[in-house]
């Protein structure tokens, strides 16, 4: 039986997001699970990365798939970086053991830790965050295995585009270009409507494609055991 709690905190991402987002944790009757780190390194040039979730689970669950339409809280998680929604959603959804979102978000250069647990017998983990000044790219990893015994992983996350949101660029759609949350979620209906790999900044609008625009990966992730 588990019990999602959750803990309110703060979203800035470059200029300051109006949105609050949750870390959720959930509780087990036993001790029968592992506990993980996962640091978060943005690597991108001058772009930001929004808090990220990081879920344990069994192999062959994901929150994201290329080609697939993008659902409702992929298009919250990837427009205005507001996780909530799909840590809920993953958290009610058989075989997810844990979800976190980081406490807060990630500079470029800058680094996140996140702890997180797996039941044993969950083997892999996914990550996602909005990838801060674009309109609904994010960066993600998905279903890679957990390490095992003394094992440290390093994998790279690539930069998605969620299909939920046209490519427009303007401070209309974009939060981070000044208005906040009020140029948040406009649902999944307007974009290209299927999930692919991001072709990054284009440089119209309000978005600078020199500083902002990035060569895939946008982020390295490190992870490793610490309980036995």
């Amino acid at each position: 039986m588990r019990k999602a709690t959750f803990k309110a905190t703060s979203l800035f991402v470059g200029c300051i997001l109006s949105a609050s987002v949750v870390t959720a944790t959930t509780s087990w009757a036993d001790d029968n699970f592992e506990t993980y780190e996962v640091t978060i390194t943005n690597i991108m040039q001058a772009n930001t990365l929004a808090p990220v979730l990081v879920a344990t689970h069994q192999a062959g669950i994901s929150f994201f798939k290329v080609g697939d339409a993008p659902d409702d809280e992929l298009a919250w998680l990837s427009e205005v970086g507001d996780g909530r929604p799909m840590a809920t959603k993953l958290l009610n959804t058989a075989g997810v053991s844990d979800v976190q979102l980081s406490a807060g978000g990630i500079a470029a250069g800058k680094s996140k830790t996140v702890t997180v647990r797996a039941a044993r017998g969950m083997t892999t983990f996914s990550i996602g965050s909005m990838i801060g000044k674009t309109n609904d790219a994010f960066a993600g990893l998905r279903d890679v295995p957990l390490p095992k015994g003394r094992q440290v992983l390093t994998y790279e996350a690539d930069g998605y585009d969620a299909g939920a949101e046209r490519n427009d660029e303007t401070t209309e759609t974009v939060p981070a270009c000044g208005l906040g949350a009020a140029a948040g979620y406009s649902g999944r209906s307007t974009g290209e409507g299927f999930i692919f790999v991001s072709n990054g900044i284009r440089g119209k609008g309000c978005l600078d494609a020199a500083t902002l625009d990035w060569n895939n990966p946008v982020a390295s992730i490190t992870i490793k055991r610490v309980t036995n």
